[in-house]
């Protein structure tokens, strides 16, 4: 068939978009073959429905060099426009592989498709130590650099060899112009329809892939130009009204009333947090563990059995430990448009009952706004690897100081403290790039993950920091609680379900004996500071979305959290997800402990319908109180 040479650009045009088409599905191959540990049950429908996803980013990306191809002119058909088009290709082509291949190696550290919030999380504070690290990042993710290069090049060379334009210029005459015309119409009104996804109510977004697939697989489906374009204005969130004033506060209230006791009971208070501990590492809760002193102290302290936590990165940990808001929005909450508004902080509610309060951090100083938050959560003194003595001694060479030396320093900073004090310290060295003192060198198991080995470190340098502190006078009046920032890689199936991802070991050590034992419901980060403040006796009126396990008639227990774009709500032996309007998921998890079938698939029976139900309403009403909270700068009872 001879095609009129009017319409010859329409087949290079094609196979450049096609083009496109193939370099996100490689994308996306590559992406499943580096983290297929992370999904469970793929089929090959998985990748089908990827290519609706991929084409609102490739609308939105690709849309000048679009718009220029099909523009109803002859004068397309010149050599240097020609030239024009090819890098007007070319560049989004690039920022797609690029954005694609971050993925392909940070997934396995977020669980996630990245969003602007990792951008966000370089600029606040972030930058100098994401450059100190480039240089390790391209050694120790090689692949995805030879990935980056082969992509590049077999674009160009596809591009060059099957879609170049052969066609000769000649001018349009009028009938030329209006089917052009038409054409360009056409195209373009194809463009936005891609841009939308489809023809239904609502474009696309993130949640929207949960409808193709399994909930674990859902970063498959997506590509991450997609997740970033959509998250690439400010979030806001949206007020929501799904019940009245008097209906949302009896079905549920973040504010938190502590009647205290007297005399109060004002013991220090110590918080550890631990970089990246997977609640897999800890041999108290799985048959093998890289934590002999953890598990030992365990032994001696209060368990929380079925710990959570309530985000995926170390930035939206700290809203959540000390000052009881769980992660619900792409943003993290520190860099988020409400990181100013007024919180009732755990360090600021002790500060008013005359606690001396202090935060160390032995990274460099205002990294992910840790400087900024805890200062905000009521913290007075702020330390940072710039006060720390010796940091050209026990300086890592990547994040700050070994976590061996600054627990030391820590120790005895501690004693320097008028009491009662609360101090949180978080350590670093149990993460990328694996580091360890050169002296300390093959002491640890390896185990079969690098972590394992970091995690040795980070146990045996806990052990020394208790050794050092059993011989301060504070020591038998204090109450240590340690928790994890976020859980990490993890090798059994169940730890790399939504649910599984959050688990984390979380415990309260009492020299004094007074508090041990263990707690087996469900516990989440948002819970530390209101059960302490509950144990301690402390009179509190807050905004605490967390509960005080030990009011006498505390609330049910749930861990929510938000991921990909969905909220989770775990609640008995239930998990839910909700995209915001309505339930696109339902599991049973003591039947279906890898979360595989969906029971919204099937017909509910009277128990699990009457749970689904009391579910959906308990969602709505913590979403509809986080949000409007946020709006209205109302997550403080002084506000």
């Amino acid at each position: 068939m001879i095609i009129p040479n009017y319409l010859s650009h329409l087949i290079p045009f094609a196979k450049r978009i096609g083009l496109a088409f193939l370099v996100f599905s490689l994308c996306r191959i590559s992406f499943y073959i580096v983290n297929q540990s992370h999904f469970q049950d793929v089929v090959f429908m998985d990748f089908v429905y990827g290519v609706r996803f991929d084409a609102v980013a490739i609308a939105y990306l690709y849309l000048p060099f679009i718009l220029m191809s099909v523009l109803p002119f002859s004068f397309r058909s010149f050599r240097k426009y020609q030239r024009t088009l090819a890098i007007l290709f070319y560049i989004p082509n690039t920022i797609a592989i690029i954005l694609n291949l971050v993925d392909v190696a940070y997934f396995d550290f977020t669980m996630k498709r990245t969003t602007t919030d990792l951008f966000s999380m370089i600029s606040a504070g972030g930058g100098e130590d994401f450059m100190t690290l480039l240089p390790l990042y391209i050694i120790d993710f090689w692949y995805d650099y030879i990935l980056l290069a082969f992509l590049i090049w077999f674009s160009w060379y596809i591009y060059k060899k099957y879609s170049r334009f052969k066609g000769m210029f000649y001018p349009y005459v009028k009938k030329n112009y209006i089917i052009q015309s038409s054409i360009f119409v056409g195209v373009m009104l194809f463009t936005i329809l891609g841009m939308r996804g489809g023809f239904q109510l609502r474009p696309l977004n993130s949640v929207s892939a949960g409808q193709y697939t399994h909930a674990q697989n859902v970063a498959l489906v997506l590509n991450t130009p997609f997740t970033v374009l959509k998250s690439l204005t400010k979030e806001k969130a949206n007020p929501i009204n799904f019940y009245t004033d008097d209906e949302l506060e009896s079905l549920y209230s973040p504010v938190l009333i502590i009647e205290g006791k007297n005399p109060l009971n004002k013991k220090n208070i110590v918080f550890i947090i631990i970089e990246s501990l997977a609640k897999e590492y800890v041999s108290y809760h799985n048959k093998k563990g890289y934590t002999p002193f953890l598990d030992s102290l365990m032994t001696e302290s209060y368990i929380f059995t079925n710990a959570y936590a309530n985000g995926q990165k170390s930035i939206e940990s700290l809203p959540s430990i000390l000052a009881s808001l769980p992660q619900l929005m792409n943003t993290p909450l520190v860099v988020s448009n409400y990181g100013s508004n007024a919180i009732d902080g755990l360090p600021k509610i002790l500060k008013t009952h005359g606690y001396n309060t202090s935060f160390y951090h032995s990274g460099s100083n205002g990294t992910m706004g840790f400087d900024a938050f805890s200062s905000m959560a009521g913290t007075e003194n702020y330390f940072g690897l710039d006060e720390y003595p010796e940091k050209n001694k026990h300086y890592d060479g990547k994040w700050g100081i070994f976590d061996e030396p600054y627990l030391q320093y820590f120790a005895n900073e501690l004693n320097k403290k008028e009491t009662p004090f609360f101090s949180t310290i978080f350590t670093i060295s149990s993460h990328h790039p694996y580091t360890i003192p050169d002296e300390h060198l093959d002491k640890f198991p390896k185990g079969s993950l690098p972590m394992h080995e970091v995690v040795g470190y980070t146990d045996y340098a806990l052990k020394k920091f208790f050794e050092t502190a059993k011989k301060m006078p504070w020591y038998n009046n204090t109450l240590f609680v340690i928790t994890a920032d976020h859980s990490t890689h993890s090798e059994q199936a169940k730890y790399n379900t939504p649910i599984g991802r959050f688990a984390i070991p979380t415990l309260i050590f009492d020299p004094s004996k007074e508090l041990k034992g263990k707690y087996d419901p469900l516990f989440q980060q948002i819970d530390i500071a209101p059960s302490l403040l509950g144990w301690l006796g402390i009179p509190t009126k807050s905004i605490a979305f967390g509960r005080n396990i030990f009011d006498k008639n505390p609330k049910n227990p749930f861990v929510i959290n938000f991921i990909n774009g969905v909220y989770q709500l775990y609640q008995e032996n239930y998990v839910l997800f909700f995209d915001g309007k309505k339930t696109i998921a339902f599991y049973n998890i003591s039947k279906d402990e890898l979360l595989m079938n969906n029971l919204l698939k099937t017909q509910l029976n009277g128990e699990e319908l009457i749970k689904k139900t009391d579910m959906e309403v308990f969602m709505k009403a913590v979403l509809q109180q986080y949000n409007n909270r946020l709006i209205n700068n109302q997550l403080s009872v002084s506000k």
